[in-house]
């Protein structure tokens, strides 16, 4: 497993990967809650958090804030013992029997719109930004739309066209680390923006799901903010926050 790892930890570690195994949970998959699982095999939550915190690391589940933990890759590949999870759009574009496709609909480059913004990404207010507009299928029917922030100073330049294959495996790829952690925040909105409306194939006043999320490197490093507007009738909200 880890070294270091105490007895009630390890006991809280193969409960969770039974669990799994056992019900035939997948990526994306919810799991118990921390007090649910202290409860069943008698543990305090501490002890779930910090067991729970091992499986993270290892890519085995996957935290979401404000909506508890799921299942991540279960999985460990023959290639430098790396877990590998098909990323939850293509995920759950394929259980609909869908081709998960990614459309770039604009690019520009502009100031850091926000203080909040630059301080998300730890750059000046000055500095500038690429901001990509990214359209998410499922074959031809729009689920989301991205509007992604990248630094500038990270990305000298991009393909643009590679982002429409995977925007992690790019950013990974340029920057030479992993994207490790996703911090999002979700809220319910009332879309009302024309051009959103338009692309999403949605009428004024639907009810759509705005994730709003810091992606980090492997070293801590934020590399992107994301806004996605989500239509959760066809992509339910079960993403990766760890990945490999």
């Amino acid at each position: 497993m880890v070294d270091g790892i105490t007895e009630k930890q390890k006991e809280v570690v193969d409960y969770i990967l039974n669990k799994i195994k056992d019900d035939g949970l997948r990526p994306g998959e919810k799991l118990d809650t921390e007090i649910s699982i202290a409860k069943s095999i008698g543990i305090t939550r501490a002890t779930v958090r910090e067991a729970t915190r091992i499986l993270v690391e290892q890519q085995r589940i996957y935290r979401v804030k404000g909506s508890g933990i799921f299942v991540g890759s279960t999985e460990i590949s023959s290639q430098a013992h790396r877990y590998h999870v098909l990323s939850p759009f293509d995920f759950q574009a394929q259980r609909k029997g869908h081709k998960g496709v990614r459309k770039i609909i604009s690019v520009s480059i502009i100031k850091v719109p926000s203080a909040d913004m630059a301080q998300a990404l730890r750059i000046k207010n000055s500095d500038q930004i690429y901001k990509i507009l990214r359209l998410m299928c499922f074959d031809d029917i729009p689920v989301a739309l991205e509007h992604i922030h990248l630094p500038v100073n990270m990305f000298n330049s991009l393909e643009f066209s590679k982002l429409e294959v995977s925007k992690y495996a790019y950013i990974e790829e340029v920057t030479g680390k992993k994207v490790q952690l996703r911090d999002q925040h979700l809220t319910a909105v009332n879309l009302t923006d024309s051009q959103t409306l338009t692309l999403l194939n949605l009428a004024a006043g639907d009810a759509v799901i705005q994730l709003n999320e810091t992606v980090f490197l492997d070293d801590g490093v934020p590399c992107e903010v994301n806004v996605a507007i989500i239509n959760t009738r066809y992509f339910p909200l079960k993403q990766n926050s760890q990945r490999p």
